[in-house]
């Protein structure tokens, strides 16, 4: 083992919208963060072993996902081997190296048939091949190494990278003589990378009993819930925004169309207050714009 003061960590997905955020927040901090180089694929499961083994982590941070449902869907062998079978070489070689993971993953793992909230002791029944993919890597990540930590989210989205959600609406309302049209039919908790992130940093600072927890904004929404917040919060006309069924976009793949997931057992550590997903999204957008290349939703309407 390396002589050195820092917990090193490992991060793959270092270029997404949870492993940049990561990264920045990390910076400075009392880890020594090594992004795994983006040109390493995770199909190539000799390069990311050896890259593990190379770099002798305390920990893994396994932010990385084909997260396109409608293209994992398409593609169903990718999805599974980058989704399922690499956060297993992740868990395997991490034990290998005496390190931990914390691998992330996603309310898709149940079939959202139910108006309660989801606990991590529910059954998953997933209804898309992203889903089966991200239930398998949760179960193979714990199996492999049982001392790590899954974390399932929901709905993340973050001004640092890339389109999410509330990018695009906010987008979209630039456009003033514009009317938008949002599903109300799928409700999901929506939960800014920033949130997660307070949540895994409080997880490397002082680790509870390791293995599967639900950490997300706390209370549902809908689709068309988050857009009106979005919209009112950033000053532009709710009135413009129009809820429909998801009928009226129909997708390659299903997918879940009620998940509350219930974060009680985290909370139960004591690590981390969650608040709701609307307390979020105004702490959120009032940092937006303090952001190098964020977008400025309160000028949108001038």
């Amino acid at each position: 083992m390396r002589g050195c003061e820092l917990s090193r960590i490992v991060l793959f997905g270092a270029h997404g919208q949870l492993g940049s955020e990561f990264l920045t927040q990390a910076s400075g901090a009392q880890w020594d963060v090594v992004p795994a180089p983006r040109d390493l694929r995770l199909e190539d499961s000799g390069a990311v072993g050896a890259f593990i083994r190379q770099c002798e982590p305390q920990w893994v941070l396994n932010a990385a996902a084909m997260t396109d449902v409608d293209a994992a869907h398409l593609d169903p062998d990718r999805a599974l081997r980058v989704n399922a079978l690499a956060p297993g070489v992740l868990a395997r070689t991490a034990r290998e190296v005496g390190a931990r993971v914390i691998h992330i993953s996603s309310e898709a793992v149940y079939d959202g048939s139910r108006e309660v909230p989801y606990t991590e002791g529910d059954a998953c029944e997933p209804v898309s091949v992203y889903g089966i993919s991200k239930l398998t890597g949760d179960l193979l990540t714990l199996t492999y190494s049982p001392a790590s930590y899954v974390l399932r989210t929901s709905w993340l989205y973050s001004d640092r990278r890339g389109s999410n959600f509330p990018t695009r609406i906010l987008n979209q309302l630039e456009d003033s003589g514009k009317k938008l049209s949002v599903v109300t039919d799928i409700v999901g908790n929506p939960t800014p990378t920033a949130l997660v992130v307070k949540a895994i940093s409080a997880i490397l600072t002082g680790p509870p009993d390791p293995g599967l927890y639900h950490v997300c904004a706390r209370e549902p929404a809908s689709k068309f819930d988050w857009a009106v917040e979005i919209a009112t919060q950033a000053g532009f006309d709710p009135g413009r925004i129009t809820a429909v069924s998801s009928d009226a976009y129909p997708t390659v793949a299903r997918r879940p169309k009620y998940v509350d997931l219930d974060c009680s057992k985290f909370e139960a550590t004591g690590l981390l207050e969650l608040p709701t997903w609307r307390d979020a999204w105004l702490s959120e957008i009032s940092t937006w714009n303090s952001r190098p290349g964020a977008l400025d939703p309160s000028s949108a309407n001038t």
